[in-house]
């Protein structure tokens, strides 16, 4: 992992991370935020960076340490599958991401109307011998008592 000034930005070159190196990673980008006043924090993820969680909890942090800061974030070159991780932990908002070169614009998009059909919705079903919710029992005058 490399952090180096370009053109005005702090660039952060990803590559294979674990867990343990994202304190040290945000240390030494917070170190150069504060060396560069006005500079926007990129992180360059590439094709050969692995989405999993560490890579996840490391742009988190980032994009947190931008936001202290008051300076502009942005994820570069990131594969679709690391697009798809931060929307399953539900940072897909929160976290700005542009594609890989071949990919114009960001991918950051709303979810489209198949995604939406997709959502998981939690059904309960009643225990033996729990009342369902949402029927009421009516006693007819004229019926008889068991």
């Amino acid at each position: 992992m490399k952090v180096r000034v370009v053109a005005g930005a702090v660039v952060v070159d990803i590559g294979a991370l674990v867990r343990a190196d994202v304190p040290g990673l945000c240390a030494r980008v917070d170190e150069m935020l504060a060396r560069v006043p006005g500079a926007r924090l990129v992180c360059d993820v590439g094709a050969d960076c692995r989405a999993d969680l560490a890579l996840v909890d490391a742009l988190a942090r980032l994009r947190l340490l931008a936001r202290r800061r008051d300076r502009a974030y942005q994820i570069r070159d990131a594969p679709p599958a690391l697009t798809d991780l931060l929307g399953l932990v539900g940072l897909r908002g929160a976290v700005p991401v542009t594609g890989p070169p071949g990919l114009p614009g960001p991918l950051n998009r709303a979810p489209a109307a198949s995604d939406r059909a997709l959502r998981l919705q939690a059904v309960r079903e009643p225990e033996e011998g729990e009342q369902v919710l949402g029927v009421e029992e009516r006693v007819e005058a004229d019926d008889p008592t068991l």
